[in-house]
């Protein structure tokens, strides 16, 4: 993402109207802001965003402390969008198989997720556990959900 900070404001523009929006007093401008410590390449936090030519189409974060209430829990996956446009063709899946990859290179061991999904959805598939239900700040229930990275076969 370094080298790529104009896309900042159209992921951000995703993430608001995906989930910034029903959080009161949340932004555009925030979600942008927000999204600026991703703005480097070998370090985390990361946020990949998968192209089709000069175009995003889909973008996800590996990140610090999703949830603050549970500090132990460090490293979690988020952001997972992909434009209506271009869903159903498993560019979710693959650009979460590129962050659990960097991931482990980097150390992490363990992921975690919040997802609205209480059956856990595409993450239970792709080997995240359930933990607990919580509620977002939106107000609406999340299923807590880990997995771990560290013993992951390198292809």
């Amino acid at each position: 993402m370094s080298d790529r900070p104009e896309l900042l404001p159209v992921i951000a523009a995703w993430y608001f109207q995906e989930w910034g929006s029903h959080v009161a007093g949340v932004t555009v401008l925030d979600e942008q802001q927000r999204l600026e410590v991703f703005l480097q390449d070998d370090e985390l936090p990361l946020l990949l965003v998968v192209l089709e030519g000069e175009v995003p189409v889909a973008a996800a974060q590996l990140k610090f402390h999703e949830r603050t209430e549970r500090p132990e829990r460090l490293h979690w996956l988020g952001g997972v969008y992909v434009h209506p446009d271009h869903r159903g063709r498993g560019l979710a899946e693959a650009v979460i198989a590129e962050l659990l990859a960097r991931g482990r290179t980097l150390g992490v061991r363990d992921i975690y997720l919040q997802t609205e999904a209480d059956d856990g959805g595409l993450y239970r598939r792709l080997g995240w556990a359930p933990l607990e239900s919580l509620q977002h700040a939106a107000g609406m229930p999340v299923r807590i959900m880990v997995r771990s990275v560290a013993a992951d076969r390198v292809d």
